[in-house]
């Protein structure tokens, strides 16, 4: 036979109810918000873009877009738990698992490719990028990873140069379109 409930357990097999904040997830919100104010500060700060450089918006929209989008989707960290079966149990259990190291080598070939914009040039990072990262991950199927590292960025390059009229950096080798 099985034992009774308890009053105000909150539900089956004793399991309270999840609370409407999940206190982690509001530091980290914090965090990340407070990230997006510092950041919007600095895209104050930044200099008018010369005329023939100009690409109809200032130079501060779109990180300013971004840092938008950013702390619009920050502001539901902390009420993700409610949406998960499991609840913020569930979303705990996940955290529990460290960072595997693979996430931190993906990170610094990213930091990396950003740095060396400024002296390869956009297109030739994204190439290099496009063709680094999945054989980082493992993907060793040349006849899909060739193309993929060579026409991804040529289609994002065009689509940005031709029709958004995107300034790429060309770098020392001049690459532009």
């Amino acid at each position: 036979m099985a034992e009774p409930e308890a009053q105000g357990s909150g539900g089956e097999g004793g399991a309270t109810p999840s609370p409407l904040i999940h206190r982690t997830d509001l530091w980290l919100a914090i965090l990340i918000l407070a990230f997006c104010g510092a950041a919007w500060y600095v895209t104050t700060t930044f200099e008018q873009v010369p005329d023939v450089l100009s690409q109809n918006l200032p130079p501060q929209w779109f990180p300013q877009l971004l840092l938008w989008t950013i702390a619009i989707l920050t502001l539901i960290i902390p009420f993700e738990h409610r949406f998960l079966a499991g609840g913020a149990a569930e979303l705990d259990k996940g955290r529990r698992t460290p960072v595997r190291p693979m996430a931190w080598v993906t990170a610094v070939l990213l930091a990396v490719t950003v740095q060396s914009i400024a002296i390869i040039g956009t297109f030739l990072a994204a190439v290099l990028i496009c063709f680094a990262l999945p054989l980082l991950w493992g993907e060793r199927r040349w006849k899909m990873l060739v193309p993929f590292a060579l026409l991804f960025p040529l289609v994002v390059a065009l689509v940005f140069t031709q029709f958004l009229k995107v300034y790429f950096e060309p770098g020392i080798f001049g690459i532009e379109f």
